[in-house]
C-alpha cells in the first residue's frame, strides 16, 4: 500500500479493456490532461469544480461532440449521422495496418497517475508514430496547437518512451472545420487537414511534468477544503 498518496476528487477506475500492466493502479488518485487544463484555464473553471468536486457531468457542446463522432469514425468507423462530404474527409487519414486507436497511457507520478488515450498510433520501421486527432478552424487553432503551450502529445510520447518505445514522430491532426451549429450554419469539414508536428523531448517533458505535479497539489488543497465544508 503507497503512502503520501495526493487526495484528488478522481481515482484510477479498472475495466474490461484496462491493459494487465495498469491493473495495479486500481483506487490510486488520478487526474487527466484535460482536468490539468480546465483547471488552469479561468473560463473553464467553474466547469472543473462542478465536474470533479460536485459529480455533474458537462453536457459537453456540439463542438465537442461533433469532434467525438470524428473521432470514432477514425478508431471504429462508425458514420454516426457524419455527412457523406465529411465521412470522405476522414478517409484520408492515414490508417495503417498495424495502427491502434484510443490507445490507454498511465503516467505513474508516485502519489497520483495521469491518464490518457492516445486517438492513433502505429510503427513505422524506426520506432512510433504518436497523432493526436482535433477538429476546428485551421487558421485559428493551428497555432495553439504548435506551441510550447500545448503538451497532450508530450504526456503521450513521454510513456510511451518509458515503456521501452522510440517516438520517432508526435503531432495533431487538424482537420478543419466551418460552421456555428445553427441550422443555417451546421458544422462541417472543409477538406482541409493540418498535420501539425508536436516535438518531443524528455526534457520538455519533465519540466512539464513538474508543472503537472504543482498543480495536482494545488487541486489537492482546493479538494480538501471541500471535504471539510461540503462533502
Amino acid at each position: 500500500m503507497r503512502k503520501n498518496l495526493l487526495d484528488l476528487p478522481k481515482v484510477y477506475e479498472v475495466n474490461e479493456n484496462t491493459p494487465e500492466q495498469y491493473k495495479k493502479y486500481e483506487g490510486m488518485p488520478k487526474l487527466s490532461y484535460s482536468a490539468y487544463n480546465s483547471f488552469c484555464e479561468e473560463s473553464y473553471k467553474g466547469e472543473f469544480f462542478a465536474n470533479y468536486f460536485l459529480g455533474i457531468r458537462s453536457e459537453g457542446n456540439i463542438f465537442t461532440e461533433y469532434g467525438s463522432k470524428c473521432g470514432e469514425y477514425l478508431e471504429k468507423l462508425e458514420k454516426s449521422d457524419l455527412s457523406e462530404f465529411d465521412i470522405s474527409v476522414l478517409e484520408k487519414i492515414e490508417r495503417p495496418e498495424n495502427a491502434r486507436y484510443e490507445v490507454e497511457v498511465v503516467i505513474d507520478r508516485g502519489s497520483y497517475v495521469i491518464q490518457g488515450f492516445i486517438d492513433q498510433e502505429f510503427k513505422v520501421p524506426d520506432g512510433l508514430v504518436i497523432k493526436d486527432l482535433k477538429t476546428g478552424a485551421i487558421d485559428k487553432k493551428a497555432k495553439d496547437y504548435a506551441s510550447e503551450d500545448y503538451q497532450q502529445t508530450t504526456l503521450y510520447a513521454y510513456q510511451r518512451e518509458l515503456e521501452g518505445e522510440n517516438v520517432v514522430y508526435s503531432g495533431v491532426m487538424l482537420l478543419d472545420r466551418k460552421g456555428n451549429g445553427a441550422e443555417k450554419h451546421p458544422l462541417r469539414l472543409t477538406g482541409e487537414i493540418a498535420d501539425i508536428p508536436t516535438p518531443y523531448s524528455k526534457e520538455r517533458a519533465e519540466a512539464f511534468l513538474k508543472k503537472f505535479d504543482k498543480v495536482a497539489m494545488q487541486i489537492e488543497e482546493y479538494h480538501k477544503v471541500y471535504k471539510k465544508y461540503f462533502a
